[in-house]
């Protein structure tokens, strides 16, 4: 596993010269850069270290002009060498990397006088108090300041130990997370094709495994794989450096500012809500159009105060930024913003919430208390306002982590904390498990239990309604939602299940004895009608027809047209006794019975249904009883 650092300084402070002394391998690559003395692009060298570890370099330009290409490379680093020259001090570029860094959270790190050997040890104070006043106003504790000379080798030694040191310190980034790589290089490789680069943010990656490329949402398989610039087996993980051959990629579908994923797990969004600070000398109007850096990634966007018109020089507040094309970035990644002309950086901060809307004026309040409790930490206050908002379709705990760039484990834990306190519920949805609010829950599960109530007292002998027919009790809910609430209230004995059928938990499974008078004689009806079967008089309840159909106390021939089981008993042994084990034809069981030849098939499609007749050919046969 390596570890980042990043240089950062004023141009011709003597960055390149450094890394190399150190290295051995110039991180100027360009020919433009050789000739003409500048870094222009990042550069990328590698130092081992005595534990078998890497520290990678990402050297910066410290010109004015690629400020951008300095953001992009300091958004990765797990620290920061800042280089300032002895002979001409904190410069420009020097205050302005410095701000960078600050506001994408890179607080750790190490300065660099260098070229002490031009200047005497009184210049070289001067120079070193700068940069403790530098260091000071930004409210930082002492930081450690090295002299040295890449050219007399003054210093170098004890740089290298210090920076050997830094890197054994660093907290290593979490390799068992999902896979994410932030690219800042995009190359073609003679024999191999295009080769994306950039420092391995969460998780791991090997060669054969698939990943997305974002923000296009295409996948991709890893062909091969270079870490740190020598491993060339095994896999990337976290805090490496890291190149990948990719199948198919063509170098024009990937740029600095791409991200590599594992599949499905984060999108491209173009709306953002934002915890940002301003320098002390910079103010931001209300939709004021800014240059958005976040990750490798830089783009135009519109920058929307939340609770003011606008964010006073040195002010903190929150900002929603619209994005002009879309970027990958999670809450928890840090950005900088910078003036769209003339340019220069005036902000930045922390990105609380992916994928937002737009602030609409109604819901302004709303917003800004939402952007307070993620800004806080309140983890648990915005998963209660995300249930709330979502009402009868929840949310996946896996889309929570993903739309919070909240670890899995944090966002069950909360949920699992939510759920022991009364105020969520936590369902199945396959091999996903999704939440509701608890108040949610309580609604349908009073609907249910009131619309089941109402049933049984209109049927009172009906063994409880269809399972089919729940979903019109509550047409709002998804069919995931109906059968995790109706198993919670299974589990508590609220509802009691019997084949397809759902009744109240408190509602007698059994049919009354002795029936009452009604059913009595009814049932006598249907008896006396006899083979040639009855019709319910108008005005006959048909909830109590359906229900003594449903107990099997009446039988169907047709719709409209009921008898009983008693009647067909005696219709099957009145056959047995005439045909006994012999075959008897439609007209015969018609001569049997007594009856018209429609309602002679009738009889024999009943008795065929209820497996007291078998059929072979044009013969029917009464089966053993």
């Amino acid at each position: 596993m390596g570890v980042v650092a990043g240089t950062a300084g004023h141009i011709d402070h003597g960055k390149s010269s450094l890394v190399r002394w150190l290295t051995g391998r110039d991180p100027d690559r360009l020919k433009e850069e050789k000739l003409r003395g500048i870094t222009i692009e990042l550069g990328y060298v590698f130092m081992p270290l005595p534990d078998g570890g890497v520290l990678a370099f990402i050297d910066v330009p410290g010109h004015e002009k690629f400020v951008r290409q300095m953001v992009a490379g300091v958004a990765t680093v797990d620290f920061f060498l800042l280089v300032v020259a002895a002979d001409e001090g904190v410069m420009p570029q020097t205050r302005e990397h410095f701000d960078i860094l600050r506001l994408l959270g890179v607080r750790d790190g190490m300065v660099a006088l260098t070229k002490c050997d031009m200047v005497d040890r009184e210049v070289q104070d001067m120079a070193e108090e700068e940069v403790s006043d530098l260091f000071a106003g930004a409210g930082h504790a002492s930081i450690p300041v090295h002299r040295v000379s890449s050219v007399t080798g003054e210093g170098m030694e004890d740089l290298r130990a210090a920076l050997i040191a830094r890197a054994a310190s660093i907290r290593r980034r979490d390799a068992s997370d999902r896979f994410r790589l932030a690219i800042d290089r995009v190359f073609t490789l003679q024999g191999h094709g295009t080769v994306v680069a950039g420092t391995v943010l969460s998780g791991s990656v090997h060669s054969g495994e698939t990943v997305e490329l974002l923000p296009a949402g295409k996948p991709y398989r890893v062909r091969e794989i270079r870490v740190n610039e020598g491993r060339t087996q095994g896999a990337g993980t976290a805090g490496d450096r890291v190149a990948l051959n990719l199948v198919g990629l063509e170098k024009e579908d990937a740029w600095r500012g791409s991200c590599l994923a594992v599949p499905g797990w984060l999108q491209a969004r173009s709306g953002f809500d934002a915890e940002c600070t301003m320098l002390p000398d910079a103010m931001l109007e209300h939709r004021q159009r800014v240059r958005f850096h976040t990750g490798t990634a830089e783009v135009m966007a519109w920058a929307i105060p939340i609770s003011t018109e606008g964010l006073a020089p040195g002010m903190t507040g929150f900002v929603h930024f619209e994005l002009e094309e879309p970027v990958v970035a999670v809450p928890g990644d840090r950005f900088v913003i910078r003036r769209y002309s003339p340019v220069s950086t005036i902000g930045g901060g922390l990105i609380l919430e992916a994928g937002t809307a737009r602030i609409r004026a109604k819901a302004r309040d709303e917003r800004l208390r939402r952007v307070e409790m993620l800004s806080g930490g309140d983890i648990r206050g915005i998963l209660l306002a995300k249930l709330a908002s979502k009402r009868w379709e929840g949310f996946a705990l896996a889309e929570a982590s993903r739309e919070l760039g909240r670890g899995a484990e944090e966002i069950a834990s909360a949920m699992s904390s939510l759920a022991a306190d009364g105020e969520a519920l936590i369902l199945r949805d396959g091999s996903a498990e999704r939440a509701v609010a608890a108040s949610t829950a309580s609604e349908a599960m009073a609907r249910l239990t009131a619309a089941l109530s109402d049933y049984h007292a209109e049927r009172p002998l009906s063994a409880g309604l269809l399972s089919s027919q729940v979903a019109r009790l509550l047409p709002e809910a998804p069919q995931w939602f109906l059968r995790g609430i109706l198993g919670r209230m299974a589990e508590s004995s609220t509802i009691r299940r019997s084949g397809d059928r759902i009744a109240l938990g408190s509602f007698p499974a059994e049919i009354p004895d002795p029936l009452p008078a009604s059913v009595r004689s009814l049932l006598e009806a249907v008896g006396g009608a006899g083979f040639q079967g009855w019709e319910p008089p108008q005005g006959t309840g048909s909830a109590l027809v359906e229900s003594l159909l449903e107990r099997g106390l009446l039988l169907e021939l047709e719709k409209g047209l009921l008898t009983s089981p008693s009647v067909a008993k005696d219709a099957e042994a009145s056959l047995r006794s005439t045909f006994g084990t012999a075959g008897f034809r439609l007209g015969e069981l018609r001569q049997a019975l007594g009856v018209p030849r429609k309602a002679a098939v009738l009889w024999a499609e009943l008795l065929d249904r209820l497996g007291l007749t078998g059929r072979k050919g044009d013969l029917r046969f009464l089966t053993a009883g």
